[in-house]
This record gives structure tokens, sequence and C-alpha cells, in this order.
């Protein structure tokens, strides 16, 4: 869908847009909490994000896991907005939680007008008066100028609440990666604060419910077919009724299914709780090689 631009969108943009359909599967939960794996694409790539198709309601702030296919590239994303929708097929704008990560390995050029002021958008909640500075990416411009508005949540209001630009310049020397913390009463300026630890009151890898089999292997290559609870970036967490020592070397695989190729990556447990009731484990996995610019040896295989 093509957005409707609004007067000084491109002023406050970071990174070009490129068309492009790249096979991805989407794991996460809609917005009503079931849980779900997708096979979808893109529609739409920026350095900072992605326009992505789904079958799925998302709310906005939602954080999934989107996986290339076919390089099995990993990342952490957040729902920015609803771009539109037709037959039942949602285009949404995401942005990746690590706003440094190289997962298109694409070379983006940069707009010739993004300098580093101009790129500063100042935002107030329409229901408090809590002004934020952020960084705006292609996609979040767009979503904008669709809505008139972003929705983002509210620290203040403790809740998500619809954004709009505020009339109030941004500082020079506000120096934040997403956001400057204000009062909840609307100042004449944005003031600078001290910047928020980068992605503070999250874990340091996103976890998303899920509920697919798994396959794991030890040293002796016995094959357990176990059951995932959640997966991340970082690793899984998995119910078993084989017990394993805490530490232990692994090799998983997962979402794995009968038939399938599947592509196993080396692991270790490293939290171990037994579940009596169920005559069961629950296990913490870590994997062992994961590398930061966006390439993940996380085993995924197709369903």
């Amino acid at each position: 869908m093509q957005a409707i631009e609004k007067p000084g969108a491109k002023a406050v943009r970071r990174s070009p847009r490129i068309p492009k359909e790249v096979a991805i599967l989407l794991i996460g939960s809609d917005a009503r909490g079931k849980d779900f794996v997708e096979k979808t694409k893109t529609v739409v790539l920026s350095r900072h994000g992605a326009g992505i198709v789904s079958t799925h309601k998302l709310g906005v702030e939602q954080e999934l896991i989107a996986i290339q296919e076919e390089c099995k590239r990993e990342a952490e994303i957040r729902v920015v907005g609803e771009i539109g929708s037709q037959d039942g097929f949602y285009t949404y704008g995401v942005a990746f939680l690590d706003p440094d990560i190289d997962f298109w390995g694409i070379q983006f050029d940069s707009p010739p007008d993004a300098g580093a002021s101009e790129s500063r958008m100042a935002l107030q909640c329409t229901m408090c008066g809590r002004r934020e500075a952020i960084n705006p990416d292609a996609l979040e411009s767009d979503i904008y100028a669709i809505h008139d508005g972003l929705l983002r949540d509210c620290k203040q209001c403790h809740r998500s609440t619809l954004w709009k630009q505020s009339s109030g310049d941004v500082p020079g020397n506000l120096d934040l990666p997403e956001a400057a913390a204000v009062s909840a009463e609307p100042p004449s300026q944005l003031e600078p604060v001290a910047p928020p630890k980068a992605h503070e009151n999250r874990r340091k890898h996103t976890r998303v419910k899920v509920n697919f089999n798994g396959r794991v292997r030890n040293r002796s290559l016995e094959e357990d077919i176990v059951v995932c609870e959640n997966i991340s970036r970082g690793g899984l967490c998995f119910k078993s009724s084989r017990s394993y020592q805490k530490t232990a070397a692994i090799e998983v695989a997962a979402p794995y299914a009968p038939g399938s190729p599947d592509f196993p990556v080396s692991a270790r447990i490293v939290y171990v709780q037994e579940l009596p009731e169920e005559k069961m484990f629950r296990y913490g996995v870590q994997y062992l090689h994961t590398v930061n610019d966006g390439r993940s040896s996380t085993p995924l295989s197709a369903l």
C-alpha cells in the first residue's frame, strides 16, 4: 500500500525504503494472546525495520521474532503500527529492537537531508501531555502520515496512547537513541535527561511463547523429542521426561517435524526445574554460537 506523505515526512527519515519481498518466519502472539508461527514475507525493507504481511491481528509495541528463511538470520522486532489491510492480510511496520543490527545485509544509502538535529522528531502524548524525542524510521514516518499520529506506550499513562508531533523544537543537545523521559507536565520545551539504559526493563533477548516440538541430542547422540515453551534469539525453554544435568552440552533443533529438514545447533543446559506432578523436567537452554550482526546459528527448520 502506498503511504500518503505529509510535508516534512522526508526530513525525519533515517534511511530510505527498498521495496523487496523476503521470505520470513514470524514467531509470536497475536493481539488476543494466541501463539503462532507463520510463514510470511516482507513488502519493504529499511535499515531499521520492514513492512511485513501477516494474517494475524497484532498490537502496537508488541514484540515478536522474525527469521529470514533462506539464511536463518534472526531478529527481535516490535510492531510500530498498521500500514494497511486487504482480504484478511494485514501490513505492519516493524522496527528492530537492536538499532545497530545488520539484519538484511543490504547497503542503505543515507538520505541527503538526514542531519542529526533534523532526524529527531518531538512527539506528545495526547492524553497526559508527556513529550518524547524519537528518531523515526521511514516506516514510522509513513505510519504517522497515514494515521496522523503514532500509537506508543506511554510511561505516564501506563498504556498505549496516541502521540502527535509536538510544536516544540527538539534541543540540539538531546542525545537519546529513542526517547527522552520528561515530566508529565508539558514543559515549554523538551529538556535533556539522563539516557535510559538500552532495552531497560527488558530481558537481554525477548522471549516469545511457543508450542511446538524440538529435537534434542546429547553427547551419545540419543534423540529426544521435546516440547518447546518459549524461544528467543539467545536460547529456548523446553520440557522433557528425560533428565539432563545442568551445564550439559546438547544439540537442539526447533521447530522440529519428522521428515522436514532441520538445523541443529550446539547449546548447553543453564536451568533445570523438576516437575514431579507431570513427571517431567523444564530446561532453559542457551545457544553457544550466535553473532552480533544478525546472523544466528539458532536452529529453525521449515514447518
